[in-house]
């Protein structure tokens, strides 16, 4: 005696009871704890641009980097740039920040580090990555 119909409910009993939790979990947002926000400075190192025509050198300068609970303040020399950030994901000993900054189509990486009160800064290509400790 056979039953067309039961391997049809056993496969769906297995997508509703496994693998739809599994999605639904894996889908979770992750924010950042209340004390990894704060102020970070640092120093973007000198580095060198290529224009095609000469090499041009610029030099080291400032920044700050202010982390709130959804919104992001990124101060290079006199320039202030505003957005929001979202954790893309969270590592074992970091998290993985993308800033959307207002105005940019490119977005900022930051990697909050666990421990050490530190962050450091993706920088577009030619910038180095920077490295900022926590301040009060």
């Amino acid at each position: 005696m056979s039953f067309p119909y039961l391997r049809s409910m056993i496969k769906w009993i297995f997508t509703l009871f496994v693998v739809l939790p599994v999605m639904i979990s894996a889908q979770k947002e992750i924010h950042l704890k209340r004390k990894y926000l704060g102020k970070y400075k640092g120093e973007i190192p000198a580095y060198n641009i290529d224009t095609g025509e000469k090499i041009m050198r610029v030099s080291s300068s400032a920044i700050y980097v202010e982390i709130g609970k959804k919104d992001i303040l990124i101060t290079v020399g006199n320039n202030k740039l505003i957005g929001t950030y979202k954790v893309m994901f969270k590592a074992q000993t970091y998290y993985l920040v993308d800033a959307t900054i207002e105005g940019q189509l490119a977005t900022e990486r930051i990697i909050v580090y666990k421990r050490g009160r530190k962050i450091a800064r993706d920088g577009m290509y030619p910038q180095p990555v920077t490295s900022m400790k926590k301040y009060k």
